[in-house]
């Protein structure tokens, strides 16, 4: 079994998710004016959520709460915020998943006090019923133990934290490549990706410094 409990998500699934969400949104017989993605994991399912219902409008806020892939903050908090005038439209908070549920608390106290629309909902891909502290007004799909989601859109940015993790805990070893890395993100994640996203990552991680490169290896 992996150390931490990952999905691979796909785009088809992403589309297929975004698609049901809407059917669920028509099918409830509301339907917002204004879309309000929660950024940044918000941005791509808002989109697709704007065409699927055909809404023109769509405004961000940005919640800070996860630091890594699959390590949790020890606060969230509005980076940058939003603050318009909605009392005239129904609002829609899209987000990709509520988990701790603590981004779309956040979120949906800043848009009632600096936005004031006359209603406000929330959506999102994925409900992690047994930990989030709020249940979305609508959810493609609920999930009943916790999970690390891998969105498309998060790919390479995860990717890099996982190898961070993985070599911080990983002392003995000195001298990382590919392949090493490969099968640690597997035996860490049990999950698998193009070698381009590791070639990526570890350069990224010599640029910051955190690794030295020498003799085609990566040097911790």
């Amino acid at each position: 079994m992996p150390k931490v409990n990952t999905k691979k998500v796909t785009w088809e699934e992403v589309e297929n998710w975004c698609k049901k969400l809407s059917e669920i949104i028509l099918e409830s017989k509301w339907m917002p004016d204004i879309i309000i993605a929660i950024s940044r994991g918000g941005y791509v399912p808002a989109r697709l959520i704007c065409d699927l219902l055909v809404v023109g409008e769509l405004v961000s806020i940005q919640i800070t709460h996860w630091p890594s892939a699959a390590q949790m903050a020890k606060e969230a908090g509005v980076k940058h915020p939003l603050q318009c005038d909605l009392s005239i439209k129904k609002a829609l908070i899209v987000d990709d998943i509520a988990d701790t549920g603590d981004s779309i608390i956040i979120a949906k106290d800043h848009i009632w006090t600096y936005c004031r629309p006359k209603e406000l909902k929330v959506a999102t891909l994925q409900w992690i019923s047994k930990v989030s502290k709020v249940k979305p007004d609508y959810y493609a799909e609920e999930v009943k133990e916790w999970i690390w989601y891998q969105y498309p859109w998060t790919r390479l940015e995860d990717i890099v934290g996982f190898i961070r993790k993985i070599i911080e805990e990983e002392k003995e070893i000195r001298s990382w490549d590919l392949d090493i890395i490969s099968k640690k993100i597997i035996e860490y994640y049990g999950v698998e990706f193009d070698k381009w996203y590791y070639e990526k990552a570890l350069n990224y991680l010599t640029e910051k410094g955190f690794l030295k490169r020498e003799e085609g290896k990566y040097i911790r």
